[in-house]
């Protein structure tokens, strides 16, 4: 996976990255991941402070999700949980259209 981190207004912390990684690593699991470009903007004035924005590139149409809160960690949680809702929710709509029919519909019957 080609990881792709761009840090505008605040310096990058250890802690920051590691828990960028390993969100990643957890959405690769879920769907083979080629290319991430992960944004972090913090804005020195307004509210909420940090801004993040990740692009996964994945089999089928990328996933494209922002998140925003007043800490790093707040904007990190809610860019896990969108990431991962979409990634479910696709796997979920793959299983049901190669999925059989269940049965015919009784307006078919003869």
């Amino acid at each position: 996976m080609n990881i792709q981190l761009d840090w505008f207004g605040c310096a990058p912390l250890p802690k920051w990255e590691s828990q960028i990684h390993h969100a990643l690593e957890r959405f690769a699991a879920m769907k083979p991941v080629t290319r991430a470009l992960v944004r972090v903007e913090e804005l020195k004035e307004g509210t909420p402070r940090y801004h993040i924005s990740m692009t996964l590139s994945i089999p089928g149409p990328d996933v494209l999700a922002r998140s925003w809160g007043h800490t790093f960690d707040e904007a990190m949680i809610k860019l896990n949980a969108t990431v991962h809702k979409t990634l479910t929710m696709r796997a979920m709509n793959a299983r049901q259209l190669t999925g059989a029919a269940r049965g015919v519909k009784p307006s078919h019957r003869g």
